[in-house]
């Protein structure tokens, strides 16, 4: 998939995202995102994104909220990438980051998710754990 996106929204080759059009409806989905939002492309396509998604923060219907930065971005007019909280419509106390911006051609919304799980790194060593006296 090709789309222009600004560039502090564009995801990496790991990233979770999702493409939403202007009548809310998810258009496509990340291999990542499928993974991270227990669904298949094929049963998200054509879906309304709050069906997949919702702000995770209480917030209310006003021009800042998740779905209102969604609106905008798919229709070109929001100008900066906007910042949410989300969760999947299905869990409660998963909390997602969220970068909202527009993309296209044509014109849409790019949401990108990062479930800020803590990387584990690796390492071939293993170090002991001396108790403290």
């Amino acid at each position: 998939m090709l789309l222009e996106t600004r560039a502090d929204a564009v995801p990496s080759r790991d990233d979770a995202f999702v493409v939403v059009d202007s009548q809310l409806l998810v258009q496509a989905v990340s291999r990542e995102a499928q993974r991270l939002l227990g669904v298949s492309e094929e049963r998200a396509v054509d879906t309304p994104v709050t069906e997949l998604l919702i702000s995770a923060d209480a917030e209310s219907a006003n021009r800042t909220g998740f779905a209102a930065a969604i609106a905008q971005a798919a229709q070109g007019l929001e100008p900066e990438t906007a910042r949410s909280f989300v969760r999947p419509w299905s869990t409660f106390g998963v909390r997602m980051r969220a970068k909202i911006a527009m993309c296209g051609p044509p014109r849409a919304a790019l949401i990108v998710l990062s479930d800020d799980r803590p990387r584990v790194a690796r390492s071939s060593k293993v170090v002991p754990l001396r108790a403290i006296r």
